[in-house]
């Protein structure tokens, strides 16, 4: 947050912003962590204890990363909690976004968290000659009509992420001598 100039205190302070820490607890550091991380139930009640201290409005959830779920619960009480959490967020009318990296799970499992969601977004590293340049793919987004294309970025300190688009491909299709097909 430092990196991109994001000061969380004043959040922190008025309730606006919340951090709930389940990793520090498996380095056996305990002040101001959840106790057992791997306890869904007791992860839940936590995450719900938050959300009312917040006010349940417009909140937003990010779970950086489900790969510990996944990797110390059966699959079937993981997707029991994300489904639970998705639900309680939805009502308050918030998001949820979660992390997951492709190949950390079965395919099966993994298609079933994409299901959940409203929206997937893929990032990629592509090596390119002496170099490894980043790209995002937006592959599904609840309500939105999307053109599925990667798209290099870059994270630039200070300012956060920087897409580089095609000049030409923008003016193409503001001018209308390119378009994109229908359900595309």
């Amino acid at each position: 947050m430092n990196e991109f100039g994001w000061d969380p205190k004043k959040y922190l302070q008025t309730n606006k912003l919340d951090i709930v820490d389940c990793y520090s607890a498996t380095a056996g550091i305990t002040e101001g962590v959840v106790p057992q991380p791997f306890d869904l139930t007791n992860v839940s009640i936590y995450l719900s204890t938050v959300m009312d201290k917040l006010g349940n409005r417009q909140i937003t959830i990010v779970l950086d990363s489900l790969i510990p779920i996944f990797s110390e619960t059966e699959s079937k009480h993981a997707i029991s909690f994300i489904q639970s959490i998705a639900g309680k967020v939805k009502k308050a009318g918030g998001k949820l976004i979660v992390t997951l990296s492709t190949g950390s799970v079965n395919p099966e499992l993994f298609h079933k968290v994409e299901s959940l969601v409203d929206g997937v977004v893929e990032l990629r590293m592509v090596e390119q000659g002496q170099m490894l340049k980043r790209y995002l793919l937006v592959r599904k987004m609840d309500r939105r009509h999307i053109t599925p294309r990667l798209v290099q970025f870059d994270i630039i300190g200070g300012r956060g992420i920087q897409l580089k688009l095609s000049k030409l491909g923008f003016l193409l299709r503001r001018t209308g001598v390119l378009r994109t097909p229908p359900g595309n």
